[in-house]
């Protein structure tokens, strides 16, 4: 009899043994807890998390092992089950009390009953889903941030597929096409925009399909009433799990005021203030650009500085004011007085320069002396009291753009411009070639 019974211990020790393995080996946290939430048994998982064996967790209760105050939701699921016998299925975010990790359960917590239907504790399965909660609430984030550039930002935002077919367009970028938002689904830029707006935004498109990398870039538009409008586009690609772009997400925002100010930023760079003729600067990168043409081209090209004639008395008799009014009004004759291919500048005070593409030197002394002559002939009249007449001395130089820069004819032009001023003033003078 003895040994039948103890047959049937060890029978009931070894399968005991193997539910105990079993359990340890099952890939989520198991436990048991009595009525008043002490725990009872924990598998392998727990024992590791709280980091004691199991005879240091029977008898606890969840205060030992977790921050309650951060992890609240433990009593209350342990609540449900013990006082009103429910199962509860859940996400439980508990915190490790001895690391204060934050950790994130799907909880499966249900009644443990006696024969007679009395609840005497609960069992617990626990699965460790902290990874993917920590994902879910990244793409929350991400997804809360697109909601609000969408909802929010004053921008144009559209999806396409990889044959640049629309997938979705918002409502900011339908009114920019003047359509509505479901009528652009399924159609490509061509379809529903003038060509050659439509070759615009395709160049960022293809370059995303075929690279397969986000990309950046200025995009310009032109309206029927011919403004031109820029947008500053990034376009982020949408990729299938073998690496090809499926799609692509655009976002578009009007710039169309900061590049006006940029590029009036680029005139005034290279404007003078006061004339609004191109500055120093301008002028000679423009000399730099037509040298190399008329060298590409075999093409003569020439140049003329000149000053006003003895300006300082002007200045000291009316006052800096009306030299600049004077040097204003002269701007203007000069421009009237050259070809619109032929670039005048001011280098500064009261001398200016005049570049002459496609002019010989002959040519040049015949536009210097009409220009001379032209200016001789005004009476700058204004506010002040009488007449004010000026002339102005010029120095010629044709450039010999295969064999110089642009420095060595504008030492010509102005020794020319000196002898004109040491013979008499009020003249044209010219320097050929050396």
């Amino acid at each position: 009899m003895g040994t039948i019974l103890e047959q049937q211990l060890q029978s009931l020790n070894d399968e005991l043994l193997i539910h105990q393995m079993t359990l340890d080996n099952i890939g989520a946290y198991i436990f048991m807890k009595d009525t008043e939430g002490r725990y009872t048994y924990a598998n392998k998982l727990v024992r590791e998390l709280f980091g004691c064996p199991l005879e240091d967790i029977v008898g606890h209760d969840d205060s030992q092992f977790f921050s309650l105050e951060h992890s609240n939701e433990i009593k209350e699921n342990d609540r449900l089950v013990l006082t009103q016998g429910l199962t509860v299925e859940k996400e439980e975010r508990n915190v490790i009390k001895n690391t204060g990790d934050v950790r994130y359960y799907w909880i499966v917590k249900k009644p443990l009953f006696d024969q007679q239907g009395n609840i005497i504790g609960l069992n617990g399965i626990s699965t460790d889903i902290t990874q993917q909660k920590r994902l879910q609430i990244e793409l929350d984030r991400k997804q809360k941030l697109l909601d609000t550039v969408i909802n929010n930002v004053d921008a144009y935002i559209y999806m396409k597929d990889n044959q640049r077919r629309f997938l979705f367009i918002n409502e900011k970028t339908a009114q920019l096409f003047g359509t509505s938002a479901k009528s652009v689904v399924g159609k490509r830029s061509e379809d529903i925009l003038p060509l050659e707006m439509a070759e615009n935004f395709d160049i960022l498109d293809n370059k995303i399909i075929t690279s397969g990398q986000a990309v950046a870039g200025e995009e310009l538009v032109t309206l029927d009433n011919g403004e031109t409008k820029y947008y500053w586009t990034t376009k982020v690609p949408i990729k299938n799990e073998d690496g090809y772009v499926n799609s692509f997400i655009g976002f578009s925002s009007d710039i169309t005021d900061l590049c006006n100010l940029r590029n009036d930023f680029e005139v005034k760079a290279s404007t003078d203030e006061l004339t609004q003729l191109a500055n120093r600067r301008a002028f000679m990168t423009t000399c730099s650009k037509e040298l190399a043409r008329s060298k590409r081209n075999n093409q003569p090209i020439s140049v003329m500085i000149f000053d006003i004639d003895f300006f300082k008395k002007v200045n000291d008799r009316y006052g800096h004011h009306v030299g600049d009014i004077v040097l204003s009004k002269l701007a203007n004759v000069c421009k009237e007085s050259v070809r619109a291919s032929d670039l005048v500048a001011r280098l500064g005070g009261e001398e200016f320069a005049v570049l002459l593409p496609e002019t010989t030197l002959a040519q040049a002394m015949q536009t210097a002396e009409k220009l001379r002559s032209k200016i001789e002939g005004i009476e700058f009249t204004g506010s002040w009291n009488d007449v004010i007449n000026i002339t102005v001395s010029i120095g010629v130089t044709e450039v010999r753009p295969e064999q110089e820069t642009i420095e060595k004819p504008l030492i010509r032009a102005d020794r020319a411009l000196y002898r004109a001023k040491n013979s008499g003033r009020n003249k044209a003078l010219s320097e050929g070639l050396a």
